[in-house]
């Protein structure tokens, strides 16, 4: 897709305000301006307010901003779920596909408009993997002989053509029924696809296959379809992950409820300072070479494009390590001092039954963690992560082998016993959260286990301080942003005072600040209170920043467990088990191959990318580079800052 299109505009809003609350006596549109103030984390009040926004017809554009700043609420104004499924309190004007979305009935704009949504699990109603792919296009009274080969070509271009049609959708993975939803959209031939955080679930492997799907649609690159549908003319999709932001022909940035910039990918991604103030995450080669002093336009985007602009400007290449020398620790200075062991896991197996048959999700699986380290474990989707993490609190007992706990087998031990030790935070904080202020939330751990009086209240109050929540203890939890909804599952463990803290996926929904918040609260306790921390996750990032261990998890089995710069030095491994490496990771490791360094390990971070390449220090201090002066900048769509250069940005840099 392209961004001259002569196909006019797909969707024209103008001077759209929307709160969730009914009857709510909302300003004009234009009183609302540019608020230096808001906060995206309080909820309440209007939440898009007063923006204006062209979608180009033939375009690719991604949204992107704060965890609660609107990016889901603009997507739902798009095919009439806002304002005429969802009410609430509503003005403006919404022209989709030369209709008015305003006036529409959904059942109307999903002729022509389908989307994703961010929960794709409410999406899943249907008893067959079958059923839930011809639901939409049974709908939209599709012909019935045409149905079964919108199916095949459906679950062919999402990648699960091999999956037992037969199995319902409440026996798939998570990633499994996210791609199912995707299917049952694509069924339905839209004219417009609206995709909300569309890989919030996959492994590395599954966002690159539907992130390529999703491009293949966007470029009309879509082998064997019924019917001569060619794909969506036009694709909007939201998400946090900037790989897969690059994609995109353009980007919207919101914030304060408006459009804050907008324009080509290129410019888009490289105003670090416009980033920073959508809470976006600044691509790291981009904020590599800014921190070098690079002028914007030469800014890279992509890790070939920042080693060509090394080579070609003579740069050398300093890794932070190399083989057989000590490895420093996680950028995070994270799990530095271990201890004795905590868990021993042997020849654990864990099986699940189905209607048609065993799964053995863990298959006799060796893992020992100790006091004080942080240890990620990954893998693809359902090689086994969660079920093999669920056996270190108890919430599932092997089937075979020994899960022990400080040398005792869990399955021994009584809920209350390892309950306190071993904190678990779920993937989704709303599955842990159920008290009506944040207050008895926090509280409900530490009172089940006999703590009361003024010791309670201190464990409370510290846990809040902790997660940075003083102010909110009255809040009701459902009402707060998905970030601070973390934080309070977080607090709720914390003031048990556990040993040991399980995270399942904990920066999943997080937009970049609340990422890097999140993350760096769990590296401070770490460092300051050593406590062992036990990590599923997706995120090669939080991976290579915080957790000098990783465990590798394929088909059930543990397939590597070593430290983590090892593995990321070794692509062909990482390739194998379908990890994909982090910007900084791609970068050191081609660099190393470019100049001859075999024995070189890789940067974990943007911050050992600079050093590496004589840059200055996270600190300010200078490493050893005479970095050249910041040029100018062209200007971005939309700008309302008169063109400031990334390089006059200020702001944290990770």
């Amino acid at each position: 897709m392209g961004t001259d299109s002569s196909g006019g505009t797909a969707a024209e809003l103008r001077e759209v305000v929307f709160a969730y609350e009914r009857g709510l006596d909302l300003p004009a549109a234009d009183s609302f301006g540019d608020d230096e103030a808001y906060d995206p984390d309080d909820r309440g009040g209007a939440v898009l307010r007063g923006l204006d926004l062209d979608v180009a017809a033939d375009s690719f554009t991604v949204v992107m901003g704060a965890s609660g700043g609107g990016k889901s609420t603009l997507l739902r104004t798009f095919n009439a779920i806002i304002p005429n499924f969802i009410t609430g309190t509503f003005d403006g004007s919404v022209e989709v596909l030369g209709r008015d979305a305003t006036a529409a009935r959904v059942p109307e704009m999903a002729d022509d408009v389908g989307m994703v949504l961010q929960d794709y699990e409410s999406q899943l109603f249907g008893t067959s993997v079958t059923s839930e792919v011809a639901f939409g296009p049974e709908n939209l009274a599709v012909p019935p002989a045409d149905i079964d080969p919108r199916i095949d070509h459906a679950l062919e271009v999402v990648g699960l053509e091999d999956l037992d049609r037969r199995r319902p959708p409440d026996a798939l993975s998570g990633g499994q029924k996210q791609r199912l939803v995707f299917a049952g959209v694509v069924a339905n031939h839209p004219e417009l696809l609206l995709l909300d955080e569309p890989t919030s679930d996959l492994d590395p492997a599954g966002s690159h296959e539907t992130i390529d799907v999703i491009r293949s649609l966007a470029d009309a690159d879509v082998p064997d379809a019924p019917e001569g549908w060619d794909g969506p003319e036009t694709i909007v999709m939201v998400t946090h992950e900037i790989e897969e932001a690059l994609l995109a022909d353009r980007a919207v940035l919101l914030r304060a409820g408006q459009v804050y910039r907008q324009g080509p990918i290129r410019e888009v991604f490289t105003d670090v300072e416009a980033l920073r103030e959508a809470r976006v995450a600044v691509p790291p080669v981009v904020e590599v070479f800014d921190r070098l002093g690079w002028d914007r336009a030469d800014l890279p985007l992509y890790p070939d494009e920042a080693v060509d602009a090394v080579l070609e400007r003579d740069l050398s290449w300093t890794p932070p390590a190399r083989a057989g020398e000590d490895l420093p620790g996680a950028p995070a200075g994270t799990g530095t001092d271990a201890g004795d062991p905590v868990f021993e896991l042997e020849r654990v197996v864990h099986e699940y039954e189905t209607d048609r048959e065993t799964v053995r999700a863990v298959d006799g699986v060796d893992l020992t963690i100790r006091e004080g380290e942080v240890v990620a474990i990954v893998g693809h989707n359902g090689s086994g992560k969660t079920t093999l993490a669920k056996h270190f609190n108890g919430l599932l007992e092997p089937d075979a082998g020994s899960a022990r706990w400080r040398g005792r087998e869990v399955s021994e031990l009584s809920m209350s016993e390892v309950g306190r030790s071993v904190g678990y935070v779920f993937q989704n904080p709303d599955h842990q959260i159920f008290a009506d202020t944040v207050r008895e939330e926090v509280a409900f751990g530490p009172e089940n286990f006999g703590m009361e009086g003024e010791e309670l209240e201190q464990a409370v109050a510290e846990a809040i301080e902790t997660v940075e929540l003083d102010g909110l203890e009255e809040a009701d939890p459902f009402n707060l942003s998905k970030g601070q909804r973390q934080r309070v599952a977080l607090a709720s463990i914390l003031a048990t005072d556990p040993d040991v803290i399980v995270f399942d996926e904990p920066t999943t929904g997080l937009d970049a600040t609340q990422r890097d918040r999140f993350m760096d609260l769990v590296a401070r306790l770490n460092r300051e209170t050593g406590v062992t921390v036990v990590m599923v996750t997706h995120s090669m990032h939080t991976v290579a920043e915080y957790a000098p261990r990783t465990v590798v998890m394929a088909d059930g089995e543990k397939v590597r467990d070593g430290p983590t710069r090892e593995l990321f030095a070794d692509e062909s491994l990482l390739e194998r088990w379908n990890l994909e490496p982090p910007q900084p990771v791609a970068v050191s490791n081609r660099l190393a191959r470019e100049t001859g360094q075999d024995d070189a390990l890789p940067a974990l971070s943007v911050d050992e990318l600079i050093a590496g390449l004589g840059g200055p220090a996270a600190d300010g201090s200078d490493a050893g580079s005479d970095p050249t002066p910041t040029g100018s900048s062209s200007e971005v769509d939309g700008r309302t800052d008169g063109g400031r250069d990334a390089g006059e940005s200020g702001g944290d840099r990770r």
